[in-house]
């Protein structure tokens, strides 16, 4: 038999691990001297050590690795487990590389900015809480604070009714972020600690109801300093930061009114005359199908976009100024195919539907988008139809597979994930385009044509 110290060093573990690995039962000496309480062990026993540290740089914890080499399990149920530790570590590597991902972010906003943000938004975790809220409608935006200070007075009056007391902090509750100007759903709350004989979702059909918010795993929080009507920008700065890590809203986002005085049951205490924190709840964006592709190995890969510059051209086509509310773009390619033919001069089989963002004087919101084909001179322009002329740009070069059904999706993809994140900058001109060619066709889930986004 080999002595501890001589067995720790042939197994390249320490005399300490040993005995704690003998404490847990998953490596016992195979001798231990009665008088001196020295350990021995067994060379045969090494390759029980090694299974031990094999599982364990897996990931296991001591207590799994003692289930999976002493109780006996079925290779199904092996399976299972590993299957589990696979996915857990999936999920683990998937966190760290988000993680990467903002610190990357962060590093450009100090580098285009030269300086930190006013305002660090976190991520918190909110466990769950019962809380007394009231819910009415403020007429505009400056009604906001009379409207739920009215509604903390009437929260206030069914607290002492109650024989309750405020467990936190006082908070208001919006659906959405703070968008309407108008009719705005208001809501306001407030934890508390219910007695022996009140549960959540006592008093309903009254004014007030006693309900419990379940937990939040990821609330992103920024906290605003300063007068209440300037909170917009720490919804802004929120917003921004969300779309440049990959994140979107939710559920409903809560002002959690932070006074200096602490918790307060009086109601003439102003709840904004503190910090502002504002939390809402986020997961990552989801990304559209139409923007993967069916790889050589039957997998579905999501495509990134490739980078090229493309010269000018002048386009002849079928003009639209609106916001496509009623669906005109759509509309308006079914014409420009009847009439696609007239267009003399043409260059290539490629149709195109170029899109100009802001172009001069047209209503906020509303862009110009052209179905058109390019041509060799400006001449000859058919009745009813517009010449324009594209400047070269550099493009970021998105390909849409399948269907015209979720186009929207590929371009909030787009526009509100990808771009936040990525390390150019979209072009002044707001300018970006469709190209057909051969490779797409109507109706069809193998259909595929381009997105061709302007970039510095």
């Amino acid at each position: 038999m080999i002595k501890i110290g001589d067995f720790s060093k042939l197994a390249h573990v320490t005399v300490k691990t040993l005995h704690h690995y003998g404490e847990l039962g998953l490596l016992k000496p195979a001798h231990i001297d009665r008088y001196t309480g020295y350990r021995y062990y067994r060379l045969e026993q090494m390759s029980r050590l090694n299974r031990v540290l094999a599982l364990k740089d897996l990931g296991f914890s001591l207590d799994q690795v003692a289930q999976l080499i002493d109780e006996n399990l079925s290779t199904a149920e092996i399976r299972g487990m590993l299957r589990m530790k696979q996915l857990e570590l999936a999920e683990k590597v998937e966190f760290e590389q988000t993680r990467l991902a903002r610190v990357e972010i962060r590093l450009r906003e100090l580098e285009r900015e030269g300086s930190s943000p006013d305002r660090e938004i976190a991520i918190k975790e909110i466990g769950s809480q019962v809380v007394l809220s009231a819910r009415g409608v403020a007429a505009s935006q400056s009604a906001l604070l009379p409207a739920r200070e009215s509604l903390r007075e009437l929260l206030l009056l069914h607290l002492d009714r109650a024989g309750l007391k405020p467990y936190g902090p006082w908070f208001a509750m919006m659906d959405d972020l703070p968008y309407s100007e108008v009719d705005l759903e208001v809501e306001m709350a407030v934890p508390v600690k219910p007695g022996a004989r009140q549960r959540a979702g006592d008093w309903q059909g009254t004014p007030v109801n006693l309900r419990e918010l379940p937990s939040e795993s990821k609330m992103a929080s920024v906290i605003h300093e300063g007068e209440y009507a300037d909170i917009n920008h720490a919804y802004t700065d929120l917003y921004a930061w969300s779309q440049a890590n990959a994140f979107k809203i939710a559920g409903p986002c809560r002002e959690v009114y932070l006074p200096e005085t602490g918790i307060s049951t009086n109601v003439d205490s102003d709840i904004c005359s503190g910090f502002i924190e504002v939390q809402c709840p986020v997961e990552r964006a989801s990304i559209p199908i139409s923007i993967y592709t069916l790889a050589s190995d039957r997998k579905e890969k999501l495509m990134e976009p490739k980078i090229v510059t493309r010269p000018p051209m002048i386009v002849v086509g079928i003009s639209y100024v609106g916001k496509n509310e009623n669906n005109e773009i759509p509309q308006m390619w079914g014409r420009w195919m009847e009439r696609s033919d007239e267009v003399k001069n043409k260059t290539g089989f490629c149709s195109y539907g170029v899109c100009y963002g802001e172009p001069e004087g047209v209503d906020e919101g509303e862009f110009e988008y052209v179905a058109c084909v390019e041509v060799s001179e400006a001449s000859d322009i058919p009745e009813g139809m517009v010449m324009r002329r594209v400047p070269e740009y550099k493009y970021a070069v998105f390909t849409h597979h399948g269907k015209l059904d979720n186009l929207n999706d590929t371009y909030k993809y787009i526009y509100e994930t990808w771009l936040p994140q990525a390390d150019v900058e979209l072009h002044p001109d707001k300018f970006d385009m469709e190209l057909y060619d051969k490779r797409f066709i109507p109706d069809s889930e193998k259909s595929e044509f381009d997105i061709l986004v302007a970039v510095k």
